[in-house]
């Protein structure tokens, strides 16, 4: 009996797991948002999936929905892309201009599912590492750039799980001194700023006389609609040219189509719900905070928190661990508070075994009800 066995660089990749608990009352670990959509968006949401002939293929690359962003953005819809979430279109990016022999460049600590790709892709992973407050430094950059030479570059901004973000002039700084395809990945882009003005940080507007730019925007966040799966991508026309060879016919569905140009169309619904989640970022924060934690600063829906020294050694008196130095006691303290919220039913993203974040919890912002429930379930754990 011949063995079946997989390509070479599967064996590289870590299985993609999260730990969870079936029945959990409250999930804020995947960077979802809780805020309700409403009564008057379910409306829409319903009266457009009932247009939809799903006896009929979508349009080939969704060409109404390409042609609204043109519209919205004051680009040629042909600089639009749609892929299922724009984590698809990250994967499509490093088979299309990655390769064999070719670098791509990644934030680092960053999203984990870069290296991934990168490596699905059989292209050459070469990490760059954020600075001490775990934002981009354009300047190292582009050194960085100069030295390993990467066919592509991506950079995360605002940064996922720190949530850290730079304002467009250091992007533009790099975009235009460095020698690579530059991919800005701004899935969490309308939480900058607090929510206000929010654009004024995005780099699509460079797409307009970039040519080795390709800015990706998502749907699952600010709008809620993760269960969705829709981004987009924006970038100049040979970006695209290449492209649309890695990403199939028909490749997003009616019902998908249908709905993100609905919600699209509602100005008013995602300045609302932004606004919403921004409120109860602040208030969590200050409440982590009183609580003895260190909480970095966010452009995004979700906060990453780390445990103070007091706070440190409380958690890590509770753990199991014998463990000595101030990195493994802040692993074991992470892994303590984790997997007291996991008891009570409520899900964070535990990043406390990270080598460049120990002891850190990654909180995605949930409602003010559940943002309570948060709070009173880390005093819990604390005091009992």
């Amino acid at each position: 009996m011949s063995q079946i066995r997989g390509r070479e660089c599967l064996s590289r990749i870590e299985d993609y797991v999260v730990e969870t608990v079936p029945d959990a009352d409250i999930i804020v670990n995947a960077n979802e948002t809780n805020e309700p959509m409403g009564k008057k968006m379910e409306k829409k949401l319903v009266n457009a999936v009932l247009k939809e002939a799903l006896n009929r293929y979508p349009s080939m690359h969704g060409e109404d929905l390409c042609a609204f962003l043109g519209k919205k953005y004051g680009l040629d819809p042909y600089l639009f892309c749609l892929g299922n979430g724009s984590s698809e279109l990250l994967e499509k990016v490093c088979f299309a201009f990655g390769g064999k022999g070719r670098k791509i460049a990644y934030p680092a600590p960053s999203f984990s599912m870069y290296e991934t790709y990168i490596t699905l892709s059989d292209s050459t992973p070469v990490p760059y590492r954020l600075d001490e407050e775990f934002k981009v430094d354009a300047d190292a950059v582009i050194k960085f750039c100069k030295k390993e030479k990467p066919d592509v570059l991506i950079v995360n901004n605002p940064n996922n799980p720190t949530g850290t973000y730079n304002a467009r002039q250091m992007m533009e700084k790099i975009i235009r001194s460095v020698d690579a395809l530059v991919v800005m990945d701004e899935a969490y882009i309308e939480f900058s700023n607090g929510g206000a003005d929010a654009e004024e940080n995005s780099t699509l507007p460079l797409v307009a006389d970039t040519d080795h730019l390709l800015v990706l925007r998502t749907l699952s966040k600010a709008y809620g609609l993760a269960g969705l799966r829709i981004g987009f991508g924006a970038g100049s026309r040979a970006v695209m040219k290449i492209l649309h060879k890695v990403l199939l016919p028909y490749h997003v569905n009616r019902l998908t189509l249908a709905i993100a140009l609905a919600f699209l169309k509602s100005k008013n619904y995602l300045k609302k719900r932004v606004a919403a989640v921004v409120k109860a970022r602040e208030a969590l924060a200050s409440d982590l905070g009183t609580l003895g934690f260190t909480v970095l600063p966010s452009g995004t829906n979700f906060l990453l928190v780390m445990p103070k020294e007091e706070t440190l050694t409380v958690l890590f008196a509770k753990s199991k661990s014998r463990a000595k130095g101030r990195e493994n006691m802040a692993k074991a303290a992470g892994k303590t508070l984790f997997e007291g919220l996991l008891a009570r039913k409520i899900l964070v993203r535990n990043y406390s075994q990270h080598p460049l974040l120990p002891g850190a919890l990654r909180i995605s912002t949930g409602t003010l009800e559940e943002n309570a429930r948060i709070i009173e379930a880390v005093k819990e754990i604390l005091e009992g």
